[in-house]
């Protein structure tokens, strides 16, 4: 042991030094309420908060980039159904003008002569007629057949009308007059056809003999009686 501790032992007479702790807080009473400072997020709750703010935008991109597809296909869509329309509109248009050719060409082989130069001519007119209606079929058109069916005011055009005695013949087509073509489900042209029309016999009329009135009963002397005078 050296000096320096023997003269702190000496000094302090062999006891360490007492201490004491003093609480300097302010005492807080139930009257007055206590002063909270402005509380601020701790690091974690900050990165939640952006984690769920870009979760959200994600989500409206998201639902966005659909809205713009769904949209992007009903227009394509739309685009698609309407250059079928366009389409179909021209062909039937060329279908009409080449219709007329073909009638052209049914009246020259109806108006056929005797003579004996007509065979030929007559023959080419046929094959040109047999070729434009295969022509005609490639391309989707179909001659209406009518004759012997119901008629229907949706694809035929009455033009003439013949009575009939038979019931069971009413409203039937009897001939056409004009042959009519679809495109599909698209009318070209009506039929021009000739249809039977019933109508029921009117019934006779009755010839019913006149009842006697009451006055031809009362015509003559009346019998006399008691108190009645006669001459």
């Amino acid at each position: 042991m050296n000096e320096t501790d023997e003269a702190d032992r000496k000094k302090g007479n062999g006891r360490e030094p007492a201490f004491s702790v003093i609480d300097r807080r302010p005492a807080l009473s139930e009257d007055v309420p206590a002063q909270i400072g402005p509380r601020y997020p701790t690091v974690v709750e900050e990165l939640k908060a952006r984690a769920e703010d870009a979760e959200r935008r994600a989500r409206e991109i998201s639902a966005a980039y659909r809205k713009i597809e769904e949209d992007r296909d009903a227009f394509r869509e739309r685009l698609a159904r309407d250059l079928e329309r366009r389409v179909d509109i021209a062909r039937a248009g060329m279908m009409r003008k080449i219709l007329d050719v073909l009638d052209d060409l049914d009246r020259a082989i109806a108006a056929r002569t005797t003579a004996s130069d007509a065979g030929p001519l007559l023959s080419g007119v046929t094959l040109i007629r047999d070729h434009l209606l295969q022509i005609l079929a490639s391309e989707g058109v179909q001659a209406l057949d009518l004759v012997g069916q119901r008629f229907d005011p949706t694809i035929a055009e009455a033009v003439s009308i013949e009575e009939t005695r038979e019931p069971d013949r009413d409203n039937l087509i009897l001939a056409e007059s004009g042959r009519g073509y679809m495109l599909g489900a698209t009318l070209l042209r009506p039929a021009h056809v000739r249809v039977a029309r019933w109508q029921a016999p009117e019934p006779p009329e009755d010839r019913q003999e006149p009842k006697p009135e009451a006055n031809d009963y009362l015509q003559g002397a009346a019998p006399a009686g008691p108190g009645v005078r006669t001459e």
